[in-house]
């Protein structure tokens, strides 16, 4: 767990100096580039960390007389959590999509990539109660919500742009996700889908 906490703490310390003054500090001193290249390997160093804390924690039923684990168990799973989530993560795929192409969706909403990581930890909170994840999933929707409150307010465009490019996020959002859940077992190990049926992505 101490790994964990350890990539936890790089990752989003090094995200949470952009939202103080810190930044401008360390700009005028390293210059723009050197502070980039230095702000991205402290990132993927804690994001490496991270994830690999993650793994090491033994995600057995501290219940079981076989498990000797730290991960202790909050909450089951919450009731209709998977419905839920079924709902949500679609959504939170397409904010995604509308945060890497320009659309009216990404004029409206100053954070679409914020939105869909809450979304995104959300569903997973009620689906996982257990220490490891609480930490994981409760770190980036804490962060995303103090990015939001925090972060300087850009000017957007006041003009619409053609439904058409909506169309086309709303569309390859939805393709994601659904290629995201099909091999998810290959991204988190952990499989919620059958593969054998044709509706595998409906609740």
């Amino acid at each position: 767990m101490f790994v964990l906490i350890i990539g936890i703490v790089i990752f989003f310390g090094v995200h949470l100096i952009p939202l103080t003054s810190a930044k401008v500090n360390l700009v005028e001193r390293m210059g723009e580039k050197k502070y980039q290249g230095v702000f991205s390997i402290f990132s993927l160093i804690g994001l490496i960390v991270m994830i690999y804390g993650f793994s090491l924690v033994d995600d057995c039923n501290p219940m079981m007389a076989d498990c000797d684990t730290n991960n202790i168990h909050f909450w089951e799973p919450l009731e209709y959590s998977r419905e839920i989530s079924f709902i949500l993560m679609p959504i939170s795929i397409i904010l995604l999509v509308a945060f890497l192409v320009e659309s009216n969706i990404k004029r409206i909403l100053r954070h679409p990539w914020l939105f869909a990581i809450i979304l995104w930890s959300f569903c997973h909170l009620i689906s996982n109660g257990d220490l490891r994840s609480v930490l994981l999933f409760a770190s980036f929707g804490v962060y995303s919500i103090i990015d939001i409150v925090f972060s300087k307010k850009e000017v957007q465009s006041s003009e619409s742009l053609p439904v058409t490019k909506d169309v086309i996020v709303i569309v390859a959002g939805l393709i994601l996700y659904s290629i995201l859940l099909y091999f998810h077992q290959y991204v988190s190990g952990e499989q919620i889908v059958e593969k054998n049926n044709l509706f595998f992505f409906l609740p």
